[in-house]
């Protein structure tokens, strides 16, 4: 029987040509997961979304572990890592997000997860990062490993804060229900929230190119506001908003001046031998707006998404933003819990309680 000595894990800088390959491994992983084969709702993976994580201009591209079968050769699983600036009570640090913790199905169980984490901690170290932070959905097996690593190499491994709910805007209930399973008296709320109310408001659009530096400032103030956040550079945002299948709808002043805006990008919802579009809502910056301005960008976001195909829009909750004029623009909200926990590597001063957070989801 395989053991972990039977691979190599090791750090690899990603280059184009090893996309395609790794894709493919992503997809089966997810697909694959025990959950994921009861209830559906995984990830088809693109390429186009894989390059939408890792393309970005300020990532750091040996940041970077894979798993290796020493007989074959073949890659079996993979560990990547965005580098972050994380404000924590105003102060700045550096971190990583190691993110898409996969393996393949025929070789799971013989450690090679909890490999990936340790080596990628290490590197994590020696790179001088401050920490780490993970996200875990609590009905996944993926905070096990996270604490095994904890374990293993004697870093801490701590709570920041849990995101209780997510939010979902369902635009054609019949075709998501192919790829995700829902008991049917869900299944007939949800259909009521189908329909997309009117644009009432005349100072809602799609993004022009002109609007990007003002997404950056307003993305800047809303970091400086909560008590933690991630702060993307803007030439990061930049890039993002420039892919298009990341869809932007913005809300202008009475001046012209962008003050709001909601982007979300496009993905595979699958499940059950099917795929079908769906977006994830990224970042949400609606802090100056009135709830009618709110619900008519909410209703424009929803009208673009499905004339892009999509079949629906959801994320994890993050109330750095209000949901109310959401629910009145047919988004539901659910109990869906994931933590966010850190390798607290240089002893940051964290809060003893987390009342406001804001981050982006790419």
């Amino acid at each position: 029987m395989a053991s972990i000595e039977d691979y190599i894990v090791e750090q690899f800088t990603l280059t184009d040509s090893e996309i395609p390959g790794l894709v493919k491994l992503l997809t089966s992983a997810f697909q694959e997961d025990e959950a994921a084969e009861k209830e559906g709702a995984s990830i088809d993976l693109l390429e186009d979304n894989f390059e939408l994580i890792f393309g970005v201009p300020s990532i750091d591209k040996e940041m970077f572990v894979r798993a290796r079968n020493k007989t074959t050769n073949e890659i079996v699983g993979f560990l990547g890592s965005i580098k972050q600036r994380l404000s924590i009570e105003g102060k700045i640090h550096t971190i990583s997000l190691p993110c898409w913790l996969s393996v393949h199905r025929a070789h799971r169980r013989k450690g090679i997860g909890k490999a990936m984490g340790r080596k990628m901690l290490e590197m994590v170290i020696e790179g001088g990062y401050d920490a780490a932070v993970t996200f875990h959905d609590a009905s996944q097996k993926g905070l096990e490993t996270s604490k095994a690593v904890s374990r293993d190499s004697g870093k801490s491994l701590e709570l920041l804060t849990f995101m209780k709910r997510f939010i979902i805007r369902p635009l054609h209930v019949e075709d998501a229900m192919a790829v995700i399973k829902i008991p049917r008296i869900v299944k007939a709320y949800v259909k009521t929230k189908e329909g997309v109310g009117k644009i009432k408001s005349s100072q809602v659009r799609l993004l022009k190119p002109k609007d990007i530096d003002q997404i950056c400032e307003l993305t800047a103030d809303l970091s400086n506001r909560t008590q933690i956040a991630l702060v993307q550079e803007c030439e990061d945002i930049k890039w993002k908003l420039s892919n298009p299948r990341v869809l932007c709808v913005v809300h202008e002043n009475e001046q012209g001046q962008v003050d709001g805006f909601i982007n979300a990008w496009e993905f595979l919802l699958a499940g059950f031998g099917k795929a079908v579009k769906f977006g994830w809502m990224d970042t949400v910056h609606t802090y100056n707006l009135p709830q009618k301005e709110v619900i008519s960008l909410a209703n424009l976001l929803s009208s673009e998404a499905r004339k892009r195909g999509w079949k629906g829009i959801q994320s994890p909750f993050i109330p750095y933003y209000d949901a109310k004029p959401f629910k009145k623009a047919n988004f539901i909200l659910f109990p869906k819990k994931i933590g966010m926990y850190i390798f607290n590597l240089s002893n940051i001063e964290l809060p003893k309680k987390v009342d406001s957070i804001y981050f982006e989801w790419r």
